[in-house]
């Protein structure tokens, strides 16, 4: 009888969860309007893996602040591309990457925004090489620079701490050409039109590199480990069923090739990214276009 309760004791110890959720994680993540649908996303995939999560957030900041607040645990998820930054971070230990294309590939795909007296400049681009006249522009910290200075296009910087801040530069002459992911251009140009006008999308190319938004996870924060496992699974299953495009689709554009007739593509290769780097899981989720 002994022997039966030992027995006993030893199999619910292994049909035990691994881990209780004693109660609902508050969880530090990348804030700004513009990254809504990859909280949203988020909170999705953490219910579908049974976790309870509350998101406080933190506030908008360059990369350079963000990456210092990774590493600390401060901030516990962010949602930007690789870059040098998160590439140093990682090899550290100090965060970990869902590579889940939050924005299934079409951040990649860059419309210039321009200033309305300069509605062709671009109708004469037809390769890198003829970037390179252009002034283009990109505000401080973002990791496209990398990519354009990578084609040995020269990139004019500028700050900004709100949507139309980038916008605001491009009109006032600081540079002559703003790229901005065909899923986003239109939120940035919407927020500048609300304040003043006189700046509008060339209809002429569209410039192409891999480029992915991923859901980083701080090693630092608290519950990391708990809170990385939970996204990876939750993903999973919200790629499998459908929810994550159902979700995306209530945040942007369902049919965003149409941005994209009419316009050359430009290529350029990225020094962070490739198409191979995306989880098997999610390459379903990319939105191909035409090359």
């Amino acid at each position: 009888m002994r022997r039966l309760t030992t027995a006993l004791y030893v199999l619910l110890a292994f049909m035990a969860p691994l881990r209780v959720q004693a109660e609902p994680v508050q969880i530090t993540v990348h804030s700004g309007e513009h990254l809504e649908f990859a909280r949203e996303l988020c909170r999705a995939a953490l219910k579908a893996a049974g976790m309870e999560a509350s998101f406080a957030y933190f506030p908008p900041a360059q990369n350079k602040r963000l990456y210092a607040e990774l590493a600390s645990g401060n901030l516990a998820v962010a949602f930007v591309p690789p870059d040098e930054g998160t590439d140093a971070l990682e090899k550290q230990g100090l965060i970990s990457a869902i590579r889940v294309p939050l924005e299934r590939g079409l951040l990649g795909y860059r419309i210039c925004l321009v200033r309305d007296e300069d509605a062709d400049l671009l109708g004469n681009v037809r390769n890198a090489e003829d970037l390179k006249k252009i002034r283009i522009g990109q505000g401080i910290g973002w990791g496209d620079i990398a990519v354009y200075r990578n084609a040995g296009i020269d990139v004019v910087e500028a700050p900004f701490n709100s949507l139309s801040d980038p916008v605001k530069a491009l009109a006032s002459g600081h540079f002559d050409a703003l790229p901005l992911g065909v899923n986003e251009y239109q939120l940035f140009l919407q927020a500048y039109n609300k304040e003043a006008s006189g700046i509008t999308a060339d209809r002429h190319i569209v410039i192409s590199y891999p480029w992915f938004r991923y859901v980083w996870v701080s090693t630092a924060a608290k519950d990391s480990k708990l809170l990385l496992e939970a996204l990876d699974k939750g993903f999973g299953i919200i790629a499998a069923n459908g929810e994550f495009v159902a979700i995306y689709e209530r945040y942007k554009d369902a049919e965003p090739r149409k941005h994209l007739v009419g316009r050359r593509t430009i290529h350029l290769q990225s020094p962070y990214s490739t198409d191979d780097d995306i989880d098997p899981r999610f390459r379903h989720l990319i939105i191909r276009t035409p090359r």
